[in-house]
């Protein structure tokens, strides 16, 4: 899929890091979160280990957001605008974003979300670096509220058997390898929700090796606006499809 809709940066604005960690980029979709994007993106900014390209995806939004995501692309040269015509949905988002990425690994930030300090260090320490996905611990905040105890939902052994008891990995806690993810064709646009689950789900079956770090790496925020988790109905139907892949299918009939 070509980069569209992609907002450059005047010629040699970009910065090459050197360091001893390997080169990632971070995809950020927004949907009318004008609110809060800032934040996703200035938790990113704040890593010690810069991101090669911050791509923040507009998908569409009837509020400010777009205007807050031009206006932070032209204070940031490493911070790049991705404006869609329409609501496409996040799935299709975050694959307009991959297809600006040129690093060779990317991490999905939801625009609600923010990365904790040393979440980049930790997610790509060498010792990850001979796997595909690397999933980090995350905080859920509630607004108002202090961040909650640190979880994962995957206990870092059996990817299979934990993919077929529900969406264990979050994108906003994990990074992973671009080819990976372009090896599955990124997400799946006809999810409206569950996409995470049914990516992470392809990307184990096409043999991608997952790994975990203890290390917290995000806060989960709970902020104004619509989340798509909240959909409950259009979730179970999506589960169903999720749990129909053969890859999970079969191991719940061997069960």
């Amino acid at each position: 899929m070509p980069c569209s809709n992609f907002i450059p940066h005047p010629a040699g604005a970009d910065t090459i890091f050197v360091a001893p960690f390997p080169a990632y980029d971070v995809v950020i979709p927004c949907h009318n979160r004008a609110h809060v994007v800032a934040d996703a993106v200035a938790s990113v900014l704040a890593q010690v280990h810069a991101a090669t390209r911050i791509i923040v995806v507009d998908d569409g939004s009837t509020d400010d957001s777009a205007a807050v995501i031009r206006a932070l692309a032209a204070q940031h040269p490493n911070v790049h605008a991705v404006i869609l015509p329409r609501n496409v949905g996040a799935s299709q988002a975050r694959n307009s974003g991959l297809a600006c990425a040129s690093a060779e690994w990317v991490a999905f930030l939801d625009s609600d979300d923010v990365w904790l300090p040393g979440a980049a260090e930790a997610l790509l320490a060498p010792a990850h670096l001979a796997h595909d996905i690397v999933v980090g611990h995350f905080s859920r905040l509630e607004q108002g509220g202090e961040p909650e105890e640190p979880e994962c939902g995957w206990d870092g052994h059996d990817i299979r058997a934990a993919l077929a008891t529900g969406g264990v990995v979050g994108p906003s806690w994990s990074i992973a390898r671009r080819s990976a993810v372009e090896r599955v064709g990124g997400f799946d646009p006809s999810f409206h929700n569950c996409n995470d689950w049914d990516f992470y789900t392809r990307a184990a079956a096409a043999g991608a090796r997952f790994v975990r770090t203890e290390a917290t790496v995000a806060l989960y925020r709970t902020v104004a606006g619509h989340r798509l988790v909240a959909d409950h109905a259009v979730g179970a139907t999506n589960a169903a499809r999720v749990l129909a892949h053969p890859y999970l299918a079969a191991l719940l009939e061997a069960a």
